[in-house]
Order: C-alpha cells, then sequence, then structure tokens
C-alpha cells in the first residue's frame, strides 16, 4: 500500500500551523514541483499538496489530506530560497509534518502523481 501525493490547489478551510520541517527550497521542488500556490498576505512561497493514504484495514479505502508548506512573515521571496530554512506546515490533519517527512526522507514509500 503506497501513499501517493499531488500539488491541488485546494486548501480547506479550518486548515492551521501543525510543525516545521527544516529543508531547503530545492529539495522542495525536487519533491513536489514548482510552489502552487500564489504568493499571499504573509506567504510568498507556498506548496498546497493532497496525500491519499491508504486504509491500512481496508485496502479499497483511503483518506485524503490536504497539506501545506510555506514561508511566512519573510521580507522577500528570495528570503527562503538559499540554504536550509525553517518551513511551516500546515493542514487540518495531526499526520501532516509526518506525511512530508516520509516524502522527502523515504521517498520509495510515497508515489508522487503529476496532476
Amino acid at each position: 500500500m503506497i501513499t501517493t501525493y499531488q500539488l491541488d490547489d485546494y486548501i480547506p478551510s479550518g486548515s492551521c500551523f501543525k510543525g516545521y520541517i527544516n529543508t531547503t527550497f530545492q529539495e522542495l521542488i525536487d519533491a513536489f514541483g514548482e510552489p502552487n500556490v500564489g504568493p499571499g498576505d504573509k506567504v510568498w512561497n507556498e506548496w498546497s499538496i493532497r496525500f491519499t493514504v491508504p486504509d491500512q484495514d481496508d485496502p479499497e479505502d483511503s483518506d485524503d489530506h490536504y497539506v501545506t508548506v510555506y514561508d511566512w512573515k519573510e521580507t522577500s521571496p528570495e528570503a527562503s530560497y538559499y540554504g536550509t530554512y525553517r518551513w511551516h506546515i500546515g493542514s487540518k490533519s495531526r499526520e501532516a509534518v509526518w506525511l512530508v517527512l516520509d516524502v522527502l526522507n523515504s521517498p520509495e514509500d510515497m508515489e508522487r502523481l503529476d496532476a
């Protein structure tokens, strides 16, 4: 049972900060592609990702987890481009941080779907 993920511009209401990940801008691009959410009020670079996680008890069932990875309150879009950066992770799901970490640390257990 493989967890799949893909960029998805849907961000559910009620999504909130769940944790951090320390990684580079380039590693996020390599894992997820280019940021797919435009700059906003307090964010310059953001990925909105849908993870589909199979149910361990029922292989016919799965759960979708919507996760965002973003910089927060930086002075310019380039502030997070260089070196290791402390990215914010948002979601309604408690598993959000683990899902992002799994993509970066165990890509063989995840499958990226291109939209």
